[in-house]
């Protein structure tokens, strides 16, 4: 026993010293025909706001087109964008400011909170924003080691719609897909997110003309 608490003591340590994940994830499971679906979905609190800013929760469409989950928020979808992969649930879009929601720009340190298919208690994944996509409202997300060691992976099944914070703990954006590109200086993994803001924008019928990227930088794929 007496070999047993330093242990203990010591994971306990390593566990209070991981991030966690925020309580504006929430996970939804789904099960349909035999079949299941796990995904990850985000709630819409204004920046500085805690009870009272909450409105609804924002995810993609490829989360929530499998109905009302067995776990995780009832809300019905009020509007969703296939192409584009965004879900607002539970509140009008248009009551919704995009200012509200800060823009994404390349190099902004951020971290993905969401579930994993299966897991209960949420994974946190570190990234930097690399570009926007040519095609609107997507950008790109370098997925990084984390500060134990680990070394960046992919999002994986059940992570869609996970929430994507910047440093100051704000909601920029939501998980889209994930790619694998091979780009030197990277670490070759990837998150493709939607932006919460220019989501608030589409839904809006607001949403600008995509700038061309004249960096010539070389982009992810989806293969």
């Amino acid at each position: 026993m007496s070999r047993l608490l330093p242990a203990l003591a010591a994971l306990m340590l390593v566990s209070a010293c991981g991030p966690s994940v925020s309580s504006r994830a929430e996970r939804v499971f789904y099960r349909d025909d035999g079949g299941a679906a796990w995904g990850t979905v985000c709630k819409l609190n204004r920046r500085g706001f805690l009870a009272l800013g909450e409105r609804g929760y924002v995810s993609v469409a490829h989360v929530t087109e499998n109905g009302t989950p067995l776990v995780g928020p009832k809300d019905d979808v009020t509007i969703s964008d296939e192409a584009s992969d965004w879900s607002f649930l539970g509140i009008d879009a248009a009551r919704l400011d995009a200012d509200d929601y800060p823009e994404m720009r390349a190099g902004m340190e951020v971290e993905i909170h969401g579930f994993p298919a299966r897991d209960r208690d949420g994974e946190v994944i570190p990234g930097v924003v690399y570009a926007d996509d040519p095609e609107p409202p997507f950008w790109w997300v370098e997925l990084t080691d984390s500060d134990d060691g680990i070394a960046a992976e992919g999002v994986i099944g059940g992570i869609s719609g996970s929430c994507v914070f910047d440093d100051d703990d704000d909601l920029v954006a939501v998980v889209h897909a994930n790619g694998f590109s091979t780009i030197e200086g990277t670490t070759n993994t990837w998150a493709k997110v939607v932006p919460v803001r220019e989501a608030i924008l589409q839904a809006q019928g607001r949403l600008p003309e995509r700038r061309r990227n004249f960096l010539g930088i070389p982009l992810p794929r989806i293969f």
